[in-house]
């Protein structure tokens, strides 16, 4: 019930600013999400981290790194580019806007175009999948929202499971958005060699 209340408001959200042609001010968005993030953080905060938190922190954050990349290799098999470029616009891990302005900036507006479409799309797909996948796999959830499992995803994530997932996403977001300037960086650099 509550993914068709989360699908509804979006839609709701895109049929009244169409009809209204409200514009709300630049940072408003961002602004709500830090907010939520926030509020999600507190709730968080009552929970106390212990070593298997830890573990599954780190065995997400491996599988996330993995499978991403894998499944980037295999793709550069299907598609016009060179497979490390391939591998440096998925290395962004979700983070879309970042990756796209690191490649853009130090390789091609092309490939961050590229990179930022797929990170989008990654992050479209997490917020389709997440109130029924979180049902199925919350690691494998928390693992396909990459990077946005700390912000964007955290609030749909600690809405369809519960706090001990919420945190493990959290911790994971975090950390693989640390991580995000290094791999990307990392590939760019192989492939100015």
């Amino acid at each position: 019930m509550s993914a068709v209340i989360l699908l509804s408001s979006v839609v709701i959200g895109l049929i009244v600013g169409r009809i209204t042609k409200i514009e709300l001010p630049g940072n408003s968005v961002a602004f709500i999400l830090y907010a939520l993030v926030f509020l999600v953080g507190l709730d968080l905060s009552k929970e106390k981290i212990e070593k298997r938190f830890i573990k599954d922190i780190l065995l997400v954050i491996f599988s996330t790194i993995v499978g991403t990349l894998s499944f980037a290799f295999i793709l550069s098999f299907f598609v016009p580019l060179k497979k490390l470029e391939v591998l440096a616009a998925a290395s962004g891990f979700g983070w879309y806007s970042l990756s796209s302005i690191l490649i853009s900036a130090s390789y091609s507006a092309y490939l961050g175009s590229i990179s930022f479409f797929a990170n989008v799309i990654r992050e479209l797909i997490a917020i389709v999948i997440a109130p029924f996948g979180l049902k199925k796999s919350k690691h494998g959830t928390i693992s396909v929202a990459g990077a946005t499992s700390m912000d964007t995803l955290l609030g749909l994530i600690a809405t369809y499971s519960d706090r001990e997932t919420a945190l493990v996403s959290f911790g994971h977001g975090f950390i693989v958005s640390i991580l995000v300037p290094f791999t990307v960086n990392f590939f760019l650099n192989l492939l100015k060699t």
